[in-house]
Order: structure tokens, then C-alpha cells, then sequence
């Protein structure tokens, strides 16, 4: 078993899958160490140090920058790829279709559902409307006759 990540892999792991999906996910995309540490808030080593971890990981695969101006190249690596195996074992193959008749009877069905849940108002309901609104009448003589 491997050992627990620490929070700077997690980081820039989150980061580059977010960098990733921004670039529909074609590999490799390059994206600036620089820009990475502002972005992270993390210091050129620690990104340096926790890139090389997720490499050993088998998360990603990088190219290290030349320079400023060619940055590093990052591929997401296979790694959802055994997934789902097994997940579809228990299902049965045996599917029946939903004719139209009991389509409607079903949305019905739904639909006053809906229906009777629309009669609050407001997040209230009525019965705790009608216990909220309740007549008092208050009188300057009571109130002074209390002192």
C-alpha cells in the first residue's frame, strides 16, 4: 500500500485535472511551473517535489520546462481505465420497455406529487400559515396599567 499523499500532491493533482478538463482533455497540454506555484500558492520546489511524487504514482507523466517561455508538458496518465471492472457483473440483461400507457400513468403519478407539494407557500404550509396569522389586539391602557 502506498502511502498517504500529502496535501501539495493533492493540490496540484486537482490542478492539473482542472488544467486538463479546461483543455477537453487532449494530452499532453503544457501548463508553467510559475503559474502552477502562483496559482497553488506553493513554493517552486514543493510543485517540483510533488510533481515528481504524482510521476512515481503513475497519476501523470510530465516533460520539465526549458524555460520561461517552453513551459512543461503534463499527460494524465490511464488511470480510470479498471474502473469499472466488475461494476457490471450483478446486472441482468433481462430489460423490459415502458409502454406509452404506463409512461402517462407514471408522469401522473409524478406530476401530483409535485402538485401537492406546491401547496406551501413560501417554504409554509397552509396549516402554518393559518397559525401564524392570528388577530391581537393590544391596548395602550393594559400596557401602562402593568408599571
Amino acid at each position: 500500500m502506498m502511502s498517504p499523499m500529502p496535501a501539495s500532491e493533492i493540490a496540484l493533482f486537482a490542478y492539473l485535472v482542472n488544467e486538463s478538463n479546461k483543455r477537453y482533455w487532449k494530452m499532453p497540454f503544457v501548463c508553467s511551473t510559475t503559474r502552477i506555484c502562483d496559482d497553488l500558492r506553493l513554493s517552486r520546489q514543493t510543485v517540483i517535489t510533488a510533481r515528481k511524487h504524482l510521476a512515481e504514482r503513475k497519476l501523470i507523466s510530465f516533460i520539465e520546462g526549458k524555460s520561461r517561455h517552453v513551459p512543461s508538458k503534463y499527460t494524465m496518465l490511464e488511470w480510470t481505465d479498471d474502473l469499472t471492472n466488475n461494476l457490471t457483473d450483478g446486472l441482468t440483461h433481462d430489460l423490459t420497455l415502458i409502454k406509452d400507457k404506463d409512461k402517462e400513468l407514471f408522469i401522473g403519478k409524478s406530476s401530483e406529487n409535485f402538485n401537492s407539494k406546491k401547496e406551501s407557500k413560501n417554504g409554509f404550509s397552509k396549516q402554518k400559515e393559518n397559525r401564524r396569522i392570528c388577530s391581537v389586539t393590544t391596548e395602550g391602557a393594559d400596557y401602562d396599567s402593568t408599571f
